[in-house]
């Protein structure tokens, strides 16, 4: 069974580009020093189909031709590409950024026709997602799910931050209880826009959770290279 991890946030909060940053926290893409995700074994599905924030110097070397990217919104290519990725031995991770892209256009696309029916199919595909995930990639790879986030009042009457959904379905299911592992995006303003990005690990007024012993800091550097090999420590991957 694979891994599958969501990383939460809301937009411009550094989910994408978390891919190409180091795990101390730095950016540099010099070929002597950058060690962020490889391009040779982690593949993107880039489902807001817009342009990666990356410089081209990285960014290019993500392409079709190599068979590590794909640009789509249709759910039966999505699982297709996993699929495939699954079949390829040097595939070792994949992201998909962002399930709400997915929710989105599923929703304005079918907007006209939105019966229950529709709401119902839009719920299936959101939760079939990730066991679908976890039984077609193999042992050794990992699933990160990218999403963006909305704010919940919980029984308590406190806010909280929990992936953002639609329709009433997905609402009472939350997708994210359904995953081991739950990342948000956590940003300190600084001058200029100087910001400092990074993961929270547990639960803050959030549904973020780890497994035990899995982190030992609340706060860790934005860096999805860091999560894949913290992850793959912890579980012998």
């Amino acid at each position: 069974m694979a891994k599958v991890c969501g990383i939460f946030g809301f937009s411009g909060d550094g989910k994408t580009s978390s891919t190409i940053v180091n795990p101390d926290g730095t950016i540099d893409l010099s070929k002597e020093n950058y060690r962020g995700m490889n391009p040779r074994s982690h593949g993107i599905l880039n489902i807001d189909m817009k342009s990666l924030p990356f410089p081209a110097s990285i960014g290019k070397l993500w392409c079709g031709e190599n068979k590590n990217y794909r640009e789509t919104c249709d759910i039966n290519v999505i699982i297709k590409t996993l699929k495939a990725w699954a079949q390829d031995p040097n595939i070792k991770s994949c992201s998909i950024d962002t399930i709400n892209s997915y929710i989105t256009y599923k929703e304005m696309l079918e907007r006209r026709k939105m019966s229950f029916d529709q709401w119902r199919d839009l719920a299936i595909d959101v939760v079939d997602l990730i066991p679908t995930a976890n039984t077609v990639l193999r042992d050794d790879q990992i699933c990160y799910i990218f999403g963006h986030v909305e704010l919940i009042t919980d029984i308590d009457g406190n806010d909280r931050k929990v992936l953002a959904t639609s329709g009433k379905k997905l609402k009472k299911i939350f997708p994210e209880s359904m995953l081991p592992i739950v990342l948000f995006t956590h940003v300190e303003g600084g001058l200029e826009g100087d910001n400092q990005y990074s993961f929270e690990t547990k639960a803050n007024h959030s549904s973020g959770k780890t497994p035990l012993g899995m982190f030992d800091n609340f706060l860790i550097p934005n860096s999805l290279a860091l999560v894949d090999q913290t992850i793959r420590n912890y579980y012998g991957m």
